[in-house]
Formats: structure tokens, C-alpha cells, sequence
């Protein structure tokens, strides 16, 4: 079960996440980001190279107090929130 958090501003440099803004916190991402997809499933098993979705991103974000949590993030209507987090 997702349960997704309150609106999250996501910085982008070269199609990567790099920076967000959430609860009111400022974060940086603190590692490489990566790429959650999803493949259609009722493809023909001939085709090697399924196309992919981007479901959302997965990364650990540091806050300016040192604090340091592991977030997925999904698209949530036109900009992203927070779906889920590790610390």
C-alpha cells in the first residue's frame, strides 16, 4: 500500500532528481537516484526489450541538519509527493 504524502518541489538536473522541498524541510539528494518502472504485462513474450514507465524515483535525501532519509517519490497529479520513506 502507497500512502502518499503532501505535495513535494523537485529540483532536476540532467533528467535526475537533485534537490526537493517537503513538509516544509529543504533536502538534498545524497546519492545516485534510481528510476522506478513499470512494464506493461500483457506484452507478447517475443519482444526482448519491453518499453518502460517511469513510475517514480527512489533516493537518499539529507536534510541541512544532517538528518538523512531513504524517499520514494510519484507523480501526483502535475508534480510529485512523497510515497514513501526509510530513515
Amino acid at each position: 500500500m502507497i500512502v502518499v504524502d503532501a505535495a513535494t518541489t523537485v529540483w532536476w538536473t540532467q533528467g535526475m532528481p537533485v534537490r526537493i522541498v517537503w513538509q516544509g524541510r529543504r533536502w538534498r539528494v545524497s546519492d545516485v537516484p534510481t528510476r522506478l518502472t513499470v512494464t506493461p504485462s500483457d506484452l507478447p513474450t517475443a519482444i526482448t526489450h519491453a518499453p518502460e514507465r517511469t513510475a517514480g524515483w527512489r533516493f537518499q535525501v539529507t536534510a541541512e541538519d544532517g538528518e538523512t532519509l531513504v524517499v520514494d517519490i510519484v507523480p501526483d497529479g502535475g508534480g510529485w509527493a512523497v510515497a514513501r520513506t526509510w530513515s
